[in-house]
C-alpha cells in the first residue's frame, strides 16, 4: 500500500484537496473472497494516506483569487487618451501568495495541510477599443475576448474570457515638449472567465493486503490518474488611472477594486484501472476493476479585491508594448498579476 504515497504526492504538488475519498471495487462474485472486507481495507488505507489533504479550503480559495487576477489580459490601461481606436493582444498571469512571508508559509504546510496560494493564467486575449467622443466627449468603449486550447503530452488546457468596458476621461491630458501627463480616466465593466486544466498519468501499481475466505491475499491496482482543475467567474473592475509619457516611454498608475460577483473553483481527481486479487496461499487470480475519486468544490475569490495598478510601456509611433502589473491587498496574503501586451493605437 505504500505506493499510494506516490498518488498523495502527485495530488499535493498539483493542489490535491480532498473532502472525501470515494473507493469502488468491481469484481465477479467469488465464494473465496470477502469483497466487503476487501473494499473496507482498501478504503481504509486510501483514507489513511489521502485523508491528510481533507478540506484544504485556503488552497482552493487562493486558486479562485489567482484565476480572477489572471482575467485582465490585454488590458489597455496604459493607452489613456487615444484619438480613434486601439487593438491589443496580450497574456496575463495571476498569483495569490499565502502571506507576506512566503517561505515560512510553505514550510508550515506540513503542519497545516493547507496553504492560501494559487496561480493561473489567461494565455491569449485580444482587446479592441474605440473613442466615442463623437457621442460624448471623453467617452471610450472596449471589449476583450480570449480563447486558448492546447494539449501537451499529459496536459490539456482550455481557457476562455470575455469582457465589455467603458472609460471616461475625467481630466484632460496636458503636453509640454516631449513629456505629457495623460490626465485622469475612470472606468468599469465586466469580465467573464472560465477554464479547465486536466492532467493524466500512470500512477504505477498500488497494493494492499486483503482478507480472503480462509486466508489472506493481495489486491493489486494498476490505475491511471486524471486531475482536473475547473475555474469560472464574473467580476466587475472599478478603476481610476493616470499616467505620464516621456519621449517613447509610457508609465501608468492607478487604484481600484475588483468586485467578484461570482467565482468558483473545483479540483477533482479520478484514479481508475484494472485490479486483481491474488491469494497468498496460491490459487487463481481474480480480475476486476477499482477506482478512487474525490476532490474539493466551491472555492471562491474574495468578493472585494482592492488593487494598485501600474505599467511600463514603450511606443514606436502607433505600435506599443506594455507590461501591466497589479498588486492586490486586503486579503490573507498579497496577490498580483503581471502581463505582456502588444498594441496598435491611433
Amino acid at each position: 500500500m505504500k505506493k499510494i504515497i506516490v498518488l498523495g504526492l502527485i495530488l499535493l504538488l498539483t493542489g490535491g484537496m480532498l473532502f472525501a475519498v470515494d473507493v469502488k471495487l468491481d469484481f465477479p462474485s467469488n465464494p473465496f473472497v470477502n469483497f466487503n472486507n476487501a473494499l473496507g481495507e482498501f478504503q481504509k488505507d486510501a483514507n489513511e494516506i489521502l485523508g491528510k489533504f481533507e478540506q484544504m479550503n485556503d488552497l482552493v480559495n487562493g486558486m479562485a483569487n489567482a484565476s480572477s487576477f489572471a482575467a485582465d489580459g490585454a488590458t489597455m490601461r496604459n493607452f489613456i487618451g487615444y484619438k480613434k481606436f486601439s487593438v491589443a493582444i496580450g497574456t496575463m498571469v495571476g498569483v495569490q501568495a499565502p502571506s507576506y512571508n512566503f517561505l515560512d508559509a510553505v514550510d508550515n504546510i506540513d503542519d497545516a495541510n493547507d496553504i492560501y496560494a494559487g496561480i493561473n493564467a489567461q494565455v491569449v486575449t485580444v482587446s479592441a477599443g474605440v473613442n466615442l467622443g463623437f457621442l460624448v466627449e471623453g467617452l471610450y468603449a472596449s471589449a476583450k475576448f480570449g480563447k486558448f486550447s492546447m494539449s501537451i503530452e499529459d496536459f490539456d488546457i482550455n481557457m476562455y474570457s470575455f469582457g465589455l468596458f467603458a472609460q471616461y476621461q475625467l481630466i484632460e491630458s496636458k503636453t509640454i515638449l516631449m513629456a505629457s501627463w495623460k490626465g485622469v480616466q475612470v472606468g468599469t465593466g465586466f469580465v467573464y472567465y472560465s477554464g479547465d486544466v486536466s492532467y493524466k498519468t500512470d500512477v504505477g501499481t498500488i497494493e494492499t493486503d486483503v482478507t480472503l475466505a480462509g486466508g489472506t491475499g493481495k489486491l493489486a491496482f494498476d490505475p491511471d490518474l486524471e486531475i482536473k482543475l475547473a475555474t469560472s467567474g464574473l467580476k466587475i473592475p472599478i478603476e481610476i488611472m493616470t499616467g505620464v509619457r516621456v519621449a517613447v516611454v509610457d508609465i501608468s498608475f492607478g487604484l481600484g477594486v475588483d468586485i467578484n460577483v461570482r467565482s468558483n473553483v473545483d479540483l477533482t481527481f479520478d484514479v481508475e484501472g484494472p485490479a486483481h486479487i491474488t491469494p497468498d496461499a496460491g490459487g487463481s487470480r481474480i480480475d476486476g476493476t477499482a477506482s478512487v475519486g474525490g476532490g474539493t468544490e466551491g472555492g471562491r475569490a474574495n468578493i472585494f479585491s482592492p488593487k494598485l495598478m501600474t505599467g511600463v510601456g514603450f511606443s514606436l509611433g502607433p505600435v506599443k508594448l506594455d507590461i501591466p502589473i497589479t498588486y492586490y491587498f486586503g486579503t490573507k496574503g498579497p496577490g498580483a498579476n503581471i502581463g505582456l501586451t502588444g498594441a496598435f493605437v491611433l
